[in-house]
C-alpha cells in the first residue's frame, strides 16, 4: 500500500512532526547497521554508524526544540506516526563485512533521499511557514552531506 500525501495541506506542525519520526528512524536504522556489521567488519565501521545513529538522534532533538519553540505543546499529529523511510538504506546492498567506503556510501545515501524528499515537498506547498520549514530541513540535509564528504576526505583521503 503506497502512502499517497498532499504536502499542501501539511500544516507547520506536520511537517516538524514528519522530520521528527524520520530522524527517529534513520537513528534506528544506523544502530541496526551498527550491530549487522558489529565483529563482521571493522571496528571503524560500526563505529561510524553508531556516530551516524548519534547525529541523527541529535537533529531530532534540534527539530522537536524548534518544534516546541513554534508550537509549544500542541498535539502531536499524524505524521508522527507513521513510518516515512526516507533515510532507509538497503540491507541487502549492505554486506555484513562493509568497508568504511561502503559504509559512507550507505549514510550518503540516506542524506542524498531526505534532502530530495524535502526539496520535492517545497514544489508542492502552498504556505510561507511550511515552505520556510521544509526549506530549512533540505539545507540541514545538504549540510549533513558536506559534512559526510568532509569526513570521508579525512577517513579515506
Amino acid at each position: 500500500m503506497t502512502l499517497e500525501l498532499d504536502f499542501s495541506k501539511l500544516s507547520g506542525t506536520d511537517v516538524l512532526d514528519m522530520a521528527i519520526a524520520i530522524e527517529d528512524e534513520a537513528q534506528i536504522y544506523y544502530e541496526q547497521l551498527a550491530g549487522w556489521v558489529e565483529g563482521k567488519a571493522g571496528d571503524e565501521v560500526a563505529a561510524f554508524f553508531r556516530r551516524m545513529a548519534t547525529r541523527e538522534e541529535r537533529h531530532r532533538q534540534q527539530i522537536e526544540v524548534q518544534r516546541q519553540r513554534l508550537y509549544g505543546d500542541s498535539p502531536k499529529s499524524n505524521a508522527a506516526s507513521v513510518s516515512w523511510a526516507v533515510e532507509a538504506p538497503d540491507f541487502d546492498a549492505v554486506p555484513t563485512d562493509a568497508s568504511l567506503r561502503q559504509a559512507f556510501d550507505v549514510a550518503m545515501g540516506a542524506e542524498s533521499r531526505a534532502h530530495d524528499f524535502y526539496a520535492g515537498a517545497l514544489e508542492y506547498t502552498a504556505d510561507d511557514t511550511v515552505s520556510d520549514l521544509f526549506e530549512g530541513l533540505r539545507q540541514a540535509e545538504a549540510e549533513h552531506m558536506r559534512l559526510l564528504r568532509d569526513e570521508m576526505e579525512r577517513h579515506l583521503g
